[in-house]
């Protein structure tokens, strides 16, 4: 995965934390479970003002 296709597939991730990941994470399953968590964990995050 690339950073652009990892910045459209999860959005609210920040842009350093998926450069960091991608760069660090060599499973790719790891990877793609790691960011959808922060992914989902932001979105709550912004939904309910935490």
């Amino acid at each position: 995965m690339t950073l652009a296709q990892a910045r459209k597939r999860f959005p609210l991730v920040p842009r350093d934390i998926l450069k960091w990941a991608l760069e660090n994470i060599s499973d790719p399953q790891d990877l793609e479970v790691g960011l959808y968590r922060l992914d989902q964990a932001r979105q709550i995050q912004v939904r309910y003002g935490v």
